[in-house]
């Protein structure tokens, strides 16, 4: 009676794990066909500040550049994505980029007038950006504050949106 038992539960057990391997095997035929397809819009735009277009914020202690971005509406502010990186080496093969905010680290050699001793100054330069409806503001700020006498040098920067 046991050897009954046993062989109608060994059936039983079969029999429901054959059900649930041939469900999983139908549900995975695709059975409803997408209506219509998810597109992303991306957009890529070149930016670029200039030595003397650098802007010097006496408040803030950093430098700024204002681009008019018309291109990021408040539909992109509010449910795009963007990065933005600064590229060195650009229109080159050797162009690369490096996404914001980025921390480079500097040194200068400072002339002491009253001496006329040269030391070498430390500072790192933290470059990072402001992104609002229509403008993009790239600021620099040095550490320490430590700025030399020149504004800083000409940089690029892309900015890609994706809407």
């Amino acid at each position: 009676m046991q050897r009954k038992m046993l062989v109608f539960m060994k059936n039983r057990v079969f029999i429901a794990l054959s059900m649930v391997a041939f469900m999983c095997l139908a549900s995975c035929e695709e059975k409803h066909q997408p209506t219509q397809e998810c597109k992303f819009h991306t957009q890529t735009l070149d930016l670029t500040v200039m030595q003397p277009d650098w802007q010097f914020d006496d408040d803030l202690l950093q430098y700024y550049f204002h681009f008019d971005v018309p291109e990021i509406t408040w539909d992109i502010y509010d449910y795009g994505n963007w990065t933005i990186c600064r590229e060195y080496n650009y229109g080159t093969s050797d162009a690369y980029q490096v996404a914001l905010p980025q921390s480079v680290y500097m040194t200068e050699q400072v002339v002491d007038t009253a001496t006329n001793d040269t030391s070498t100054v430390y500072y790192t330069q933290h470059i990072d950006y402001r992104l609002g409806c229509g403008y993009v503001e790239i600021q620099l700020t040095n550490s320490d504050y430590f700025y030399s006498a020149e504004n800083p040098e000409d940089m690029h920067f892309r900015l890609q949106l994706i809407y």
